[in-house]
């Protein structure tokens, strides 16, 4: 399993690259809501490297809020590969991956029941 740094950094480059695509397609404010908070989720890589339990916490309930966020802005009937909605399904999808596995580490660390997975926190 990947740990949870190298998927938050995915995860902030597709958000990062998608959400500039979909501006470039449709350039209102609102499209940059993506690039912003891939570029968030990029910052907090560092303390995610360095197995920051909070920090982790706080980067799933981001991500798996912005997955909903961003399948909302996702209409089916609207679907054309000219527009930004194949950019909202990536996203939302990503997001959605991206929360899996932070659970995932969630899981791995909690069996372990040793916490040496975590020893720094705030």
């Amino acid at each position: 399993m990947l740990p949870s740094y190298t998927v938050n950094a995915l995860n902030a480059l597709v958000l990062l690259l998608a959400g500039l695509i979909s501006y470039a397609l449709h350039p209102v404010i609102e499209m940059l809501i993506a690039p912003l908070l891939g570029v968030i989720l990029l910052l907090f890589t560092y303390h995610l490297r360095r197995h920051n339990r909070f920090v982790l916490h706080t980067i799933t309930a981001i991500t798996l809020l912005a997955g909903i966020y961003f399948m909302l802005l996702f209409e089916p009937e609207l679907f054309s590969w000219e527009n930004e909605q194949p950019a909202f399904l990536v996203m939302g999808l990503s997001c959605f991956i991206a929360t899996l596995f932070y659970v995932g580490s969630f899981v791995r660390e909690r069996r372990q029941r040793d916490n040496t997975l975590y020893k720094e926190d705030l």
